[in-house]
């Protein structure tokens, strides 16, 4: 599929959005469905708090979601709106809040499986803003670094249904039991639509809304006898074994909102999402709506390059941001040279295997950083592109978050670092020092990514770092080919040859080893137009240096598109909606 073949949705295409009530009635009473709907529309939006809830928090991070939640709460802090960010207490976890950084507030009782569990609350404050976390003994219990990773992968479902249980509980031990719009984020905590409404239908919340945002196409099924830990009631007969996306986005209030425009019109006509992903969705996405809301900026605006040297490029004086982004790649040099830590694998080196600083200023130094994950991020498409390219033409640094990543593609690394020496460093770990210092010295960012919901191209921008990217979902927004618009370039794009069939898609996410991938067509086509693009990206280094001088004005422009209070003001939209104004 062309990108010329998407449509991406757009806000204004909510003014003829009806809400679709029939699969509501199937979970309630007359009776109870008419207290729903009188108690969320006696919502008072000036008066309403934003319950913003989210499986992440500031000691339970995994990509990019908390990022998300951390930055949009601010945003509706600074803006005068009342909100609350709620998440669970992952409490096995490395990164586990200590006694210092958590107030217990009290208890409440949830009402789950069958009986009672006791649950605990605790409030952390962030920069003013109001985080409350909720903790049961027997859940949440993952351990290491990453929230979603249980041993038993099975248990993550249980967790999710017990924290959707828990919200509504939670709020009224808050006193938050009117004018309230719950925020819900991924199908880990879609569920509380269930839980709400029922609350909402038994009167212990007065007035309250649903709307749900989902950061990726993750989904998990949800068969009959889970929901029965959740509700026990006599009139579900109709009710039959499907997702928690298929089960509970048609009991929210507005429609769902993924992350950026182009990923919500992906989400319906790229094949990679409507065959393998979301196929199982395209009916509720149809009947209950999905509209895109591009993500924020990550990071904090401001030009790394000083305004005279932005002024000086826009007159053809490239020479002063030149010089610029060469100091940071010298700061970025020394720290990797003196970087020690025995989980590195491969390691970089200059000119004739001597010290990294000592690295010809016209080789080129790309980074590519993220998490492990095969589906999505592409780490082993550029791997193997690596290896289709001349040794010694670029180096290249990778800090894949590993996580629970299959051994096959971790070990694709140790492969790779031993067949191009010299050439390639790979940092498995989140990096304490240095990361800031490779994301600005760096000449390229890589985000090869099979697909991309938003992405973080804005990331190094805003490091003063243009980006090598597929063309695909948030990526397509954010990163504008140098050689499609000189005067808007901020990179460097590609995208492959088309599919010839939708099998393709299929027996390439089936691939449980890195290698084995190359035996599907789109993969070799993948490998192949990223190694074109690296190619391209060294040229304009080396030879070009006024088109890369351009791209480097224009990132800060790029990252302007992006502002959090857009954000605020189209989700805004969402409330409205939820709310019936």
């Amino acid at each position: 599929m062309g990108q010329s073949d998407l449509t991406p949705p757009h806000l204004e295409l909510l003014d003829s959005w009806s809400r679709p009530l029939n699969a509501q009635r199937v979970w309630f009473t007359n009776e109870e469905f008419r207290n729903i709907e009188t108690r969320r529309q006696s919502i008072e939006l000036d008066e309403a708090t934003i319950a913003y809830c989210v499986y992440e928090n500031p000691f339970a991070r995994s990509g990019g979601i908390f990022a998300v939640s951390d930055r949009y709460s601010q945003t509706l802090k600074a803006r005068g709106q009342k909100s609350v960010v709620i998440s669970p207490y992952h409490d096995k976890l490395q990164s586990a809040p200590n006694v210092e950084q958590v107030d217990l507030l009290g208890s409440c009782t949830v009402w789950f499986a069958g009986g009672p569990i006791d649950v605990q609350l605790y409030e952390h404050m962030r920069d003013g803003v109001r985080w409350i976390l909720f903790r049961a003994v027997g859940f949440f219990n993952a351990e290491g670094t990453d929230p979603y990773a249980h041993r038993d992968a099975a248990r993550l479902v249980t967790d999710s249904l017990f924290a959707s249980a828990a919200i509504p509980e939670v709020l009224i031990k808050l006193g938050l039991k009117k004018n309230v719009i719950l925020h819900c984020q991924d199908w880990e905590l879609a569920a509380t639509a269930l839980t709400m409404k029922r609350a909402l239908a038994r009167g212990d919340m007065e007035s309250a809304a649903i709307v749900l945002t989902t950061h990726n196409p993750y989904d998990q099924g949800l068969a009959y006898n889970l929901l029965r830990m959740l509700t026990y009631p006599q009139h579900m007969a109709e009710i039959r074994d499907g997702t928690v996306y298929q089960l509970m986005i048609p009991l929210t209030d507005a429609p769902v909102s993924t992350v950026s425009k182009t990923f919500a019109s992906e989400l319906t006509t790229d094949s990679l999402q409507t065959t393998h992903f979301a196929g199982h969705l395209q009916d509720v996405f149809r009947s209950h709506g999905l509209v895109g809301v591009d993500n924020g900026l990550f990071g904090t605006l401001g030009s790394t390059f000083r305004k005279r040297a932005i002024t000086d490029a826009a007159k053809g004086k490239f020479e002063p941001i030149l010089k610029a982004k060469k100091t940071l790649r010298k700061k970025m040099l020394k720290v990797l040279s003196e970087y020690e830590d025995g989980r590195i694998i491969g390691k970089l080196t200059g000119e004739n295997g001597r010290s990294l600083k000592t690295l010809p200023d016209e080789v080129p130094v790309f980074f590519m950083f993220g998490r492990l994950d095969p589906g999505q991020k592409g780490f082993d498409v550029l791997c193997r592109a690596i290896e289709s390219l001349p040794p010694g033409q670029a180096r290249f640094v990778m800090a894949p978050i590993v996580g629970n990543a299959p051994a096959a593609f971790r070990d694709d690394f140790e492969r790779l670092a031993r067949s191009r020496p010299g050439d390639v460093a790979i940092y498995p770990f989140r990096m304490q020092a240095g990361y800031m210092e490779t994301m600005a010295g760096a000449t390229f960012g890589v985000m090869p990514s099979i697909y991309e919901p938003f992405g973080a191209a804005t990331e190094p921008y805003l490091a003063g770092t243009p980006v090598v990217a597929r063309k695909t979902g948030g990526l397509i927004q954010q990163v504008t080919d140098i050689d499609e618009s000189l005067s808007e370039g901020t990179g460097i794009t590609y995208r492959e040859q088309p599919c010839r069939s939708d099998r393709e898609w299929r027996e390439l996410m089936s691939c449980t080893d890195p290698y084995s991938r190359m035996y599907t067509p789109v993969y070799g086509s993948m490998v192949a137009s990223l190694a074109v693009a690296l190619t391209r990206a060294t040229m304009v280094y080396r030879s070009e240096p006024e088109k890369y001088a351009r791209m480097l004005t224009q990132l800060n422009v790029k990252c302007e598109q992006f502002s959090w209070d857009r954000v605020s003001e189209e989700y805004g939209r969402l409330y409205q909606i939820a709310v019936g104004k």
